[in-house]
């Protein structure tokens, strides 16, 4: 497609999928299964951006902030470093990731924040697409269907290209 050809997308950043990208019903399924009004009410907004690697996603939702206390920055903080600690990918950060941040690794860098005046959840995730998208996480279910260490195979940089 021209749109997405190297002189097209070059030098420019865009946004797409505005009416819904591909993997929005996914997520609402996934984040559904938590809480079902969080189903319709995510907003996921890619852009492409013409680099080699990294993926950068910014995702926002509605919250409660009778739901987590008065300290909701912390209370959110302390939600996703529990829901993820015993995931060996994914790091929980005090800061907004860069796509620099993750290359040639399998790990998936979160942070999540909370706008307090419009009450909504901000969840920044960055990830470099040529490990920690489909081939490394098919390396990392098949570790887990083989009785293998999760981490194995993945825990070495991989920079090419």
């Amino acid at each position: 497609q021209v749109e997405y050809s190297y002189s097209e997308v070059n030098e420019s950043i865009n946004a797409y999928s505005l009416d819904g990208h591909r993997h929005q019903p996914e997520i609402g399924q996934e984040l559904g299964r938590l809480d079902e009004a969080f189903r319709s009410q995510i907003t996921f907004l890619p852009h492409l951006v013409p680099m080699t690697r990294g993926l950068l996603a910014s995702c926002y939702a509605p919250i409660k902030r009778s739901a987590l206390g008065i300290d909701l920055q912390s209370a959110v903080m302390d939600v996703y470093s529990d829901f993820y600690k015993d995931e060996p990918f994914v790091h929980i950060g005090n800061n907004p990731p860069a796509t620099k941040h993750t290359v040639g690794s399998n790990f998936c860098l979160l942070y999540p924040t909370v706008e307090l005046r419009t009450n909504r959840l901000i969840v920044i995730s960055c990830i470099d697409n040529l490990v920690k998208g489909a081939a490394g996480q098919a390396v990392q279910n098949m570790n887990i269907m083989s009785g293998l260490s999760e981490t194995q195979g993945l825990d070495n940089l991989t920079i090419y290209p």
